[in-house]
């Protein structure tokens, strides 16, 4: 039994990229106004002294983005929509500044922004390397449906514009939730059979509700027989070897051969449940508001009465939904081999790549995302400077 996970970080970035493709009017204004700023350290303390002038905190770095990398976009919008009061002060100040934005396209900006808000929070838990994510999935992506479609079915023509490509797009590569995704969200104890069926009822239609869940279900039962039997197989095999390695008589040796041909005909009533069934019949663990809940811990504290899926849930937990974070952990960026060290092997250069991710992992250290990294590299934020910091 194969399953095939996308990235769900690029799918959401392939979402989000059609939905701006659609509005770009006011992303240009405000993008060609940061642009312009820049460019002058004149311009930028000007900026700063109005922003100080109105009472606006400067200690928010002025961002331009970059059109490729939406995050970015969010960033910029949600810079702009701080400095609001000074762009508009500057424009009357400034007759060579073209980039005025008018109310309603002000007003844009911050739909676009809130819209942003949910991409991004789904998808720095989808990043995550601390903590499994493939559990998460369901609930966080039926949160970005939702958005959606609340923008789709708007009154306002200009998120409905927006949306529209983004829904599209979204029915192209989530229309069909994945197995293990939904596997995963049932192996969660606090959501069990219960999420699926209430985020299906959300998804799909009222009538394929039932026979999706109970689809779901079978694939759940299928993949743990699987599971079970190589569990037991293992298990006998160790007692083989044990017994084989201990020396002891072998009771068979005792008994007749008739007997145990006996033993085997006997027809046996298997009325004891599965590990599954005993799992979805117990109540959905409750989690105290605000309280962290690690469903590794759980498996672990769990494992000997459920042996055999929690050797499971272990396997489908492992399964990263993103491949920012193993890009992030093999990025070559701020780590770029000197003329001294580019004689190194590739088993040594593999060794100084895993062993920092490790030791970041082993510190709790939060791991930057290739998105970071580049907006450090390419100083996409620039701090508003004062006339204090002209005179230091």
């Amino acid at each position: 039994m194969f399953f095939h996970v996308r990235c769900c970080a690029h799918i959401l970035n392939l979402v989000v990229q059609d939905g701006l493709g659609t509005i770009d009017c006011c992303l240009v204004k405000i993008r060609e106004g940061v642009k312009y700023l820049r460019k002058s350290p004149g311009r930028l303390l000007k900026f700063g002294e109005i922003a100080i002038t109105l009472g606006i905190p400067t200690r928010r770095s002025l961002c331009i983005d970059v059109k490729t990398r939406w995050n970015s976009t969010h960033r910029m919008l949600e810079s702009a929509m701080h400095y609001k009061l000074a762009y508009q002060g500057y424009a009357l100040r400034d007759s060579n500044f073209e980039w005025s934005l008018t109310d309603d396209e002000w007003n844009r900006a911050q739909k676009v922004c809130k819209v942003l808000e949910v991409f991004l929070d789904a998808t720095n838990l989808f990043s995550g390397t601390s903590y499994p994510t493939t559990n998460l999935f369901l609930v966080e992506i039926f949160k970005v449906k939702k958005e959606i479609s609340s923008c789709y079915i708007s009154n306002d023509g200009f998120l409905k514009k927006m949306s529209e490509p983004m829904f599209k797009k979204f029915e192209k590569y989530w229309g069909e939730i994945g197995v293990l995704m939904a596997i995963a969200s049932i192996l969660d104890p606090r959501f069990k059979k219960v999420s699926i069926s209430w985020t299906f009822g959300k998804l799909y239609p009222s009538n394929e509700v039932d026979d999706r869940v109970e689809d779901v279900i079978n694939r759940l039962q299928s993949l743990y027989v699987k599971y079970s039997t190589a569990f037991h197989m293992a298990r006998a095999s160790k007692n083989n070897m044990m017994s084989t390695s201990s020396g002891a008589p072998d009771v068979r040796d005792r008994i007749e051969d008739d007997f145990y041909a006996f033993l085997k005909s006997r027809p046996v009533e298997n009325t004891q449940k599965s590990e599954v069934e005993v799992y979805l019949d117990e109540p959905n663990y409750i989690v105290l508001e605000n309280k962290e809940f690690d469903v590794l811990s759980w498996w672990s504290q769990n494992s000997s009465k459920f042996p055999v899926l929690s050797k499971m849930a272990r396997n489908i937990f492992s399964i990263p939904i993103t491949t920012v974070a193993s890009e992030s952990a093999f990025s070559a960026g701020g780590r770029i081999l000197d003329d001294y060290r580019s004689s190194l092997t590739k088993d040594m250069v593999e060794l100084l790549v895993c062993g920092g991710d490790w030791i970041k992992a082993t510190s709790k250290t939060t791991i930057q995302t290739l998105q970071q990294l580049a907006m450090e590299e390419e100083n996409l934020e620039v701090p508003i400077p004062t006339s204090d910091d002209a005179f230091n």
